[in-house]
């Protein structure tokens, strides 16, 4: 059964599964030490980061039978915050 993340270390661990930190962070395009600390939340995350990870479990939900309309409907949510987000950043 799914757990569903309530921090951004979990949302990261969810989204990189069963690769290994140097193969998600090349992924993302970041450094593997700066993944570890994402993940042990020492650093906050990029809004890129965390929509991409938001992308990677939401498409890994939609394969599962189990899925949740209200989660799915929670994460475009947060994805459309994210990339709000990043246009503010581009200003």
């Amino acid at each position: 059964m799914f757990v569903y993340p309530t921090s951004q270390g979990e949302l990261i661990r969810a989204a990189r599964g069963t690769r290994t930190q140097a193969e998600f962070a090349k992924l993302l395009g970041c450094d593997r030490s700066c993944l570890s600390r994402y993940e042990r939340e020492q650093l906050g995350a990029s809004p890129m980061v965390i929509s991409r990870c938001l992308d990677i479990v939401a498409k890994s939900m939609r394969s599962s039978e189990e899925t949740p309309r209200p989660y799915e409907r929670a994460l475009a949510q947060a994805r459309r915050v994210v990339a709000e987000l990043e246009r503010l950043g581009d200003k």
